[in-house]
């Protein structure tokens, strides 16, 4: 199979033999793939400065194995400067994508988001909604459905109501207590419609992706966080 030209981002890469690269990518037709860079750490490659994150490219390849071989690849935008915080949030983001995005799957929604938040983090917006919207919009796009509609028996959530998050059924109402896996019913619709102006409204969005996001992930931690925590 040969492929020309297609939208791609590289999510990370890694040394391959003396002078190679293996890159991790995200692609708007082909899903992420694992692309072989030949020669791409050779002082003298042109490839050397393209394979870096962050930055919009035009990559073609070839092969039939799961490990397909790059045979060019082309800037189509300047590198998106990430710096600080966005550039922490920008590699989270790409560890999400790299652990959880199956190979060879197309995944066109997830490419539109993750290019969405991207020029978001390079604007430098607030961080916190950004990432939130992205979590949840990539959960949906993997058919991970959260319903913040109704409740586990079909009822319209209530914003007066405590909520409690069960994996295989839904939202049942819990007690008054809003606690780690209980949700005030007014967050959860104000989630629905993506209003993340209220600071209690996006701390119960972190903790929510954070639930939702474990089983998926499972006990190995996310690099990335490490950056944050560093910082504070």
């Amino acid at each position: 199979m040969r492929v020309e030209l297609q939208p791609a981002y590289i999510l990370h890469s890694r040394p391959f033999r003396d002078t190679s690269l293996i890159l991790d990518c995200l692609t708007d037709d082909y899903g992420r793939l694992s692309l072989i860079a030949k020669g791409a750490r050779s002082a003298k490659s042109r490839q050397r400065q393209l394979c870096q994150p962050f930055a919009p490219l035009l990559l073609s390849w070839q092969g039939k194995s799961s490990l397909k071989t790059l045979t060019s690849i082309e800037s189509r935008q300047l590198p998106l400067g990430l710096q600080g915080e966005f550039l922490f949030s920008g590699l989270y983001l790409n560890e999400l994508l790299t652990r959880l995005v199956p190979e060879q799957d197309s995944c066109p929604e997830i490419y539109q988001s993750y290019e969405t938040a991207l020029h978001q983090l390079a604007e430098k917006e607030t961080l916190e909604p950004v990432l939130r919207a992205f979590e949840l919009r990539m959960l949906e796009d993997l058919g991970y459905h959260l319903d913040l509609t109704s409740d586990a028996d079909g009822a319209e959530l209530q914003p007066s109501v405590v909520y409690q998050w069960w994996p295989e059924q839904g939202w049942r109402i819990a007690s008054d207590t809003i606690t780690a896996q209980n949700f005030s019913g007014a967050h959860l619709l104000a989630l629905r419609d993506a209003v993340f102006q209220d600071p209690e409204v996006l701390r119960s969005a972190k903790i929510l992706t954070r639930l939702l996001f474990k089983p998926l992930l499972g006990d190995r931690p996310l690099q990335s966080r490490k950056l944050f925590q560093k910082t504070r």
